[in-house]
Order: C-alpha cells, then sequence, then structure tokens
C-alpha cells in the first residue's frame, strides 16, 4: 500500500494478510485475476514494476508470467517492504517511495501494476496517475485495481487504509485527461458481491460491528477462492459488469497528452466510520 500511514490497528491487521497472502482465499483469487488480465494484454518489451507491492507475493508469481523481464516493486511502508523482501527474494528489487513522487526517469517501465493503491487514503489521484504517465513507455500499459461502489465506504475500508471508492465513469475520465487509453475495464468480486455488500453496508449503519477475524477464517478463504477462480475462468473470454472491485487496463497515449489545466477531485473527504 502507498497511502498515508493507516492506523496501529488497520496495521496490525495488514501485516497478518501479508503473512497469510499464500493462504488468503481473496488474495490468492485476485492474484490469479490479475495474472490472467495480465497475460490477455499486449505489451511493448522493457521493465515492469508493482506499485505498492504490499507484501509481495503477486511480485514472487511475476516471473514465469512475465519471462525476461526486469521487475522491481514499490511500497511507502518498510512493514511491507521488509515483508516483501522475505516473499520475493531475488526475484524483484525493491525499492520505498510514494505515488505522488516516483523515483524512476521517464519511459522507464513497459508496465505498471497499481492494485488497490491509488484509492488508499492520502493519494491524490490526478498526480500519481501523472507519474504513472511519466515513467510509462510509449505504448506502455498501467493495469490498476480500485474498490468500486461510492457507497459502500466504511469500517473495512477505514481498517485497510482505503480512502476512496471509485464509479466507473470516475476513473475512466481521470484516466483520459492523464493521458491514458484505456482498452479493457472489468469489475472482479463480483460473485459474492451481494453478500458482501449487504455485509458491508450493515457495518456502515453499526447494526453489526467490524468484525477482523472474517479476514483469517478458513472456511470464508476457501468459499472466496472458490468463487473467484469462477470469475477467472470466465474473464478469460469475457468481462464482468458489476463487483466490488475494478480493474483498468489502460496505455499511455503518446495522442493524448495529460491535460494539466483541468482537474478531477482527488479526494471526497475523509472515509465514513458509521
Amino acid at each position: 500500500m502507498s497511502g498515508a500511514p493507516f492506523s496501529p490497528d488497520g496495521a496490525a491487521l495488514l501485516l497478518a494478510l501479508y503473512r497469510n497472502e499464500g493462504r488468503s482465499g481473496w488474495s490468492t483469487g485476485m492474484r490469479a485475476i490479475t495474472r490472467t488480465l495480465i497475460a490477455q494484454t499486449a505489451l511493448p518489451d522493457g521493465p515492469a514494476a508493482e506499485l505498492g507491492c504490499g507484501g509481495g507475493r503477486l511480485l514472487a508469481e511475476l516471473g514465469p508470467l512475465l519471462p525476461g523481464r526486469l521487475l522491481t516493486g514499490m511500497d511507502l511502508h518498510p512493514q511491507a517492504l521488509g515483508h516483501a523482501a522475505q516473499v520475493a527474494g531475488n526475484a524483484a528489487t525493491l525499492t520505498q517511495a510514494h505515488l505522488h513522487r516516483l523515483p524512476w526517469p521517464d519511459d522507464a517501465f513497459a508496465l505498471l501494476l497499481a492494485l488497490d493503491a491509488l484509492d488508499q487514503r492520502g493519494v491524490r489521484l490526478t498526480l500519481a496517475l501523472r507519474e504513472a504517465w511519466r515513467v510509462l513507455a510509449a505504448d506502455g500499459v498501467l493495469l490498476l485495481r480500485v474498490s468500486a461502489c461510492p457507497r459502500l465506504l466504511g469500517p473495512h475500508d477505514a481498517a485497510f487504509n482505503t480512502g476512496r471508492r471509485y464509479a466507473r465513469c470516475t476513473l475512466d475520465q481521470a484516466l483520459r485527461r492523464a493521458g491514458f487509453t484505456p482498452e479493457r475495464v472489468t469489475y472482479a468480486n463480483s460473485a459474492l458481491a451481494a453478500p458482501i455488500a449487504a455485509l458491508r453496508l450493515l457495518q456502515r449503519w453499526r447494526l453489526l460491528p467490524f468484525a477482523p477475524y472474517l479476514y483469517t477464517t478458513p472456511a470464508i478463504d476457501a468459499l472466496l477462492v472458490a468463487a473467484l477462480r469462477c470469475e477467472v475462468r470466465w474473464l478469460r473470454r469475457h468481462d464482468l459488469p458489476a463487483g466490488l472491485s475494478l480493474y483498468v487496463a489502460a496505455r499511455k497515449s503518446l495522442r493524448a497528452q495529460p491535460v494539466h489545466s483541468l482537474r478531477i477531485p482527488d479526494t471526497i473527504g475523509e472515509p465514513s466510520h458509521g
């Protein structure tokens, strides 16, 4: 994660999830979806980087998918980078930086991954997209994932430092103004979206407490990974029209330079805790 520092409770939860990434149903399933989308995307030659690499599990899995490419992981938080160093080993170079100030030269990467990074608290979307455009090579691809369904913003998001959930049209507009051309847009975390959304709303309305234990329950992990594996099979041929996460594969377009004079609001205030 690459936003502002999160609360002590949130930090402890994230560290627990880093340790459990190899078994977590959500993490395992979403990494499979990410790999599927990468495999279906035409990429120019060149290195790849993950912005907000977290615990590094995806970096460790990218080598066979992107053979011969240099891999880089970036995160703001030392705890994440420490864990990523253990998991990814020599598979990737790791660096500490902020999404607003990427430490690389122009046109450095063919692929940038930003998975649940651009929606973090403290991240200004306009600045982050401008930096991503700068460090991408010509025809390079930004594959991003953000939390969807703005009305669900609540305690779950606060615990994971999520500052904003995005509507599809808002994200599309921001990408185009930053000089990107969206090529594929699909939702994910769709099969179980209805019950999960109901739970999130009940927590937001304080009719149910936020329950961290749900994120490490084996039965829930098994259900999530089964549902997300079904989505992987679907996404090999089709997109998903709704879900709790939103993926966009957007290409750096040299014909559409960033528009700096027009500003898209970066934040909508602090996330709701109730």
